[in-house]
């Protein structure tokens, strides 16, 4: 069945942004292909995107929010209550999702509105819940960051969004029926105390074993989040450097000085390693050793000129190569004969041996041993010349760290960081771990624990006489993640060939493709692209996933022009028409430059410009009324009308 999402509009109430309320309607009741509103900074625009999020997904209902993130909701002065109330249209029916703040009791509180009836709790339509919680929403109402986080592996799960949008969960959750059904089955079966004792002993494991796995992937989240810090500290160490007595040339010729004596110690080591490979180069008496075989072989005449097929094929002729006839007991003793020759594949194999024999230490036995020896001794020349650039590189660094406390402070950050990093690597170890010796709350190895489940299993199934059941269970599983797995591949290279598409629809004369989807998306044949092309690549994918023929979704942005170029932005407000049927953008006036006269120019119909900003401004206030169509709130008013939109220039406001 297709879905249709359709923002129709908002209002807030006794929150951090002055109370508004916002309809996305056109006069005739449909809505507006794009809506610009403009929201000084320090007006509420961050909080609005958070409302906005937080209604639509549920998020909420199942993870109350802290009392520091309903205090930064608070409107100031105190405010006890407050309320923010989305309207959508889903598939020609009207529903309102509505959040109620308590801030004196520190909770909130979900209503939803569809058909002819209200309830107390967050519900949207069956067939839009998959669209409809934490994991999705982000991806349909997010802000300008989340292009270049689509292409970053730190920050975005671009394939897991694809698997949510297209329910291939189905499949694993079919698999997880079949083994609660095994489980239930399992109960009803058996010696009961054997049966009971076997069950507590599995669920222990199956809950360390879940345990583990939440575990290592927590640890892996922080250490990704270190790292990325790490990186991100690295480069702002450099650029302090930078700004410090010490001269950029100097700082960037000892890093390059390094990293090609890094380069010719690697390549150089790799040489050394394959010619300790080789026996004959390590020590001179494998060389005498291999070479006094070929010298045995060569005396003892082997392997000869006959070979055994020949006497086997003499033996069925009917003469002797003499002329001599060949009789049934000649016959016979040509036969028991031949088992004294080499076979031809023997013969060969001899043959080759004492060429190679040749050839590496014929002309001298010692010349191998000494060339691994010359080869270790430019490998220490070039660890030394390593060093060496190491140590001017510590120097320069040193130097600027005493010169600068900004620089040591940086290096000190540096430090901890790549502690932390080493400390979660070491942890992370820990659930490598073989050893199956040891008690089960002492088990840290994740394979170990997974062994012992299956073992549990195995004669959980024995004592309840359900072991065939379980074979049919296990072999079912498996055809589910196979079939999971054949339906996330074709997913995937679907959606990217699609998406590819759309970026060339959007960009004609550029060649930048998805090449996979993964954690993140993978470029084909680059790591990157320019501000402008990063977002085309986000916007196309998101396009392709969000406005398709069996489901349209809006897009919520803020800031879609703010972090680009103003030689980009007009390919960005010639795109976003292209994008979906709804958008939606949050701006300020500065970000209007060389982005909103192009995405007018573009759009097939009239865009709606609205204006939000606090009350206090008199001079604003009074342009307002006289260029505007205006709505008063009692800490805020809003405005209608491109004019006022573009002559706005406040760029900024006390947050209330």
């Amino acid at each position: 069945m297709s879905a249709t999402l359709q923002i129709l509009g908002w209002k807030s109430e006794g929150l951090r942004c002055p109370d508004h309320e916002i309809s996305c309607l056109k006069a005739s009741g449909q809505p507006h292909a794009i809506t610009l509103i403009q929201m000084p900074n320090g007006t509420g625009k961050t909080t609005t995107l958070t409302l906005l999020r937080n209604a639509l997904s549920g998020r909420w209902a199942t993870q109350a929010p802290t009392s520091s993130e309903l205090r930064k909701l608070q409107k100031k002065g105190g405010a006890p209550t407050g309320l923010f109330e989305v309207k959508l249209m889903m598939n020609q029916q009207r529903v309102t999702i509505r959040l109620e703040f308590d801030f004196e009791a520190g909770r909130v509180r979900y209503r939803t509105t569809r058909g002819s009836g209200q309830m107390e709790k967050f519900d949207p339509p069956p067939n839009f819940r998959r669209f409809l919680n934490t994991d999705f929403v982000d991806f349909f109402v997010f802000d300008g960051e989340l292009a270049a986080h689509l292409l970053d592996d730190k920050y975005t799960d671009a394939n897991s969004v694809v698997e949510a949008l297209f329910q291939l969960s189905t499949l694993q959750k079919a698999g997880e029926k079949v083994a609660d059904y095994w489980e239930r089955h399992a109960e009803e079966k058996g010696d009961e105390q054997a049966k009971k004792k076997r069950e507590t002993k599995l669920g222990r494991i199956r809950t360390r074993l879940i345990e583990l796995k939440r575990e290592r992937r927590r640890i892996s989240k922080e250490r990704d989040e270190a790292s990325a810090k790490l990186d991100a500290q690295r480069v702002l160490y450099n650029e302090e450097i930078a700004k410090g007595q010490t001269s950029e040339r100097e700082m960037k010729e000892a890093q390059d000085n390094l990293e090609k004596a890094q380069s010719e110690v690697r390549e150089h080591a790799f040489t050394v390693l394959d010619s300790m490979r080789v026996p004959h180069r390590l020590s001179t008496s494998f060389a005498e050793a291999i070479y006094e075989l070929k010298r045995n072989l060569d005396r003892a005449k082997l392997p000869g000129t006959a070979a055994r097929e020949f006497f086997q094929d003499l033996s069925n002729e009917e003469r002797c190569v003499c002329g001599t006839p060949i009789d049934d007991k000649l016959r016979e003793t040509i036969r028991e004969r031949a088992a004294n020759y080499l076979g031809s594949d023997e013969v060969g194999f001899l043959n080759a041996m004492k060429t190679d024999i040749e050839e590496a230490v014929g002309v001298s036995r010692d010349a191998p041993a000494a060339a691994l020896h010359a080869e270790i001794a430019d490998l220490n020349s070039k660890v030394s010349t390593e060093r060496n650039a190491n140590n001017v590189l510590d120097a320069l660094r040193v130097a600027a760290e005493r010169a600068d406390p900004r620089v040591q402070a940086a290096k000190e950050e540096i430090e901890r960081l790549e502690k932390l990093v080493g400390d979660f690597e070491d942890q992370l170890e820990r659930f490598e771990d073989k050893d199956n010796q040891q008690a089960l709350d002492s088990t840290w190895g994740i394979d170990v624990m997974q062994k012992r489940l299956e073992a549990a299993e195995e004669k959980l199934a024995k004592t309840s006489e359900t072991l065939e059941l379980r074979r049919r269970r296990d072999l079912l599983k498996r055809v589910l993640n196979r079939a999971h797995g054949l339906a996330r591949e074709g997913v995937m290279t679907e959606v990217c060939a699609e998406a590819n598409t759309k970026i060339g629809e959007l960009m004609p004369d550029n060649d930048i493709r998805i090449e996979r989807i993964e954690h993140c998306l993978v470029l084909d044949g680059q790591e990157g692209g320019s501000v402008g092309e990063t977002l085309s690549v986000a916007y196309g994918f998101l396009a392709t996933l969000f406005d398709r023929s069996d489901h349209t979704l809006p897009f919520i942005v803020d800031s879609p022009a703010g972090p680009i170029d103003l030689a980009v932005r007009p390919k960005i407000g010639q795109l976003v028409p292209r994008l979906t049927s709804q958008f939606v953008a949050f701006t300020i006036s500065s970000e209007r430059t060389q982005f909103v006269p192009w995405l007018k120019r573009a759009s097939h119909e009239p865009i709606q410009y609205l204006t939000v900003f606090r009350r206090g401004k008199p001079e604003i206030e009074r342009q307002a009324h006289a260029t505007g169509d205006v709505v008063e709130t009692i800490d805020g008013l809003k405005v209608a009308g491109e004019a006022f939109f573009n002559g706005f220039q406040l760029e900024e406001e006390e947050a209330a």
